[in-house]
């Protein structure tokens, strides 16, 4: 028996010798702040490093010049006169609290307006001719709510491969719902003879707590890395929200609110992306991305509607580039190849990353 025992014991010290290094995070190396900040991304772990503190600040351009329908096929905007920019801003910032465990908080704005082709209808009698134009935009503008999230990897040093989770939850401090329209009356040449403008106020929140899960993996293979990820939304509850109806009488608009409830669908997301580590300073990579949207209802006069089934393919061609130890800019290009009631829209993205170790010396 004891001699049956010094065999197993011998067995298993002789595994562990031959396995590769492994860190746990109680037998730490020593720490040199430079070297963890100038830390190319093929080297890199899926979070920050203990104490380290990370700050983004983007900048979204977007232009809408085309949609995808029902059936996916691609539908042309600026042939319907239809088109619009929309210009998003974006913050976060994120603290490592141990080598595999991250805290983070985000948020951003969004300022995006849809203009429709004017339309003129014209009516004609014998004793009179009445000719109204129609002028109407679609306005998304304000904060989102901010998300509150952590994620924890594998508790091990990172060599080729690495795994995280990550949940969070989008606080309401924005809102879902309608603003009161601005609409106005232009252009009045004669009694029967005006310009209607409609113009849409809506704001940027869920309105109700949403919960995110999400899920990364990264493999490495000398200056070659691919990362996979995996994130699903969904909302906590059914929200309560107003939309504004307006009559117009004798050029004069009467406005008067209804209440709704609604149900957001459950969005997911999926990416892929290969990076390629031209220097120690130097990332570029391709994204692929598809999202889609499902479920979910909004109430009309009573009744329930379900909410359209959505989904975007994006090929998002990217750099980053670490212009010193506490300071990275990234850029991204999205080109929409494929979709299903959504927008297409054509992005470029840039983000400026500052990153330092507040409380080391």
């Amino acid at each position: 028996m004891n001699r049956t025992i010094n065999i197993l014991v011998a067995v298993i010290l002789l595994i562990f010798s031959a396995a590769p290094e492994i860190y746990s995070q109680s037998l730490r190396e020593e720490r040199d702040k430079y070297t963890l900040l100038t830390m190319p991304y093929n080297m890199r772990p899926l979070t920050l490093y203990r104490g380290q503190l990370k700050a983004d600040a983007g900048y979204k351009f977007a232009v809408k010049g085309r949609k995808f329908d029902n059936d996916g096929n691609p539908v042309q905007l600026r042939t319907s006169g239809t088109g619009s920019v929309y210009h998003y801003y974006f913050a976060d910032i994120r603290y490592g609290l141990l080598d595999f465990v991250e805290l983070g908080a985000e948020t951003s704005y969004i300022r995006h307006g849809v203009r429709s082709e004017s339309v003129t209808y014209t009516s004609v009698s014998l004793t009179s001719a009445e000719r109204v134009t129609v002028n109407q935009l679609k306005e998304i503008k304000g904060f989102s709510d901010i998300l509150f999230n952590a994620t924890v990897r594998l508790p091990i040093k990172y060599k080729w491969f690495d795994l995280s989770a990550k949940g969070g939850i989008y606080v309401p401090s924005a809102e879902y719902k309608q603003d009161k329209p601005e609409h106005r009356i232009t252009n009045i040449t004669a009694a029967d003879s005006y310009t209607v403008n409609y113009k849409y106020n809506y704001t940027n929140g869920f309105g109700v707590p949403v919960y995110l899960l999400a899920s990364q993996v990264k493999f490495t293979f000398r200056k070659l890395s691919l990362q996979a990820g995996l994130t699903f939304r969904t909302p906590a509850r059914e929200g309560t929200s107003i939309r504004w109806e307006e009559n117009l009488v004798e050029k004069t608009f009467i406005y008067y609110d209804q209440s709704y409830k609604y149900l957001l669908s459950d969005a997911w997301f999926a990416d892929l992306a290969v990076h390629y580590q031209a220097t120690g300073w130097f990332d570029i990579f391709v994204n692929v991305s598809r999202e889609k949207t499902t479920g979910g209802w909004t109430e009309y006069w009573g009744n329930k509607y379900k909410n359209r089934e959505t989904e975007l393919i994006m090929i998002e061609p990217c750099f980053e580039l670490q212009i010193s130890p506490s300071l990275t800019v990234c850029q991204n290009a999205g080109f929409p190849v494929a979709g299903k009631n959504s927008d297409a829209p054509f992005y470029l993205f840039t983000t400026i990353r500052f990153s330092n170790f507040p409380f080391f010396r």
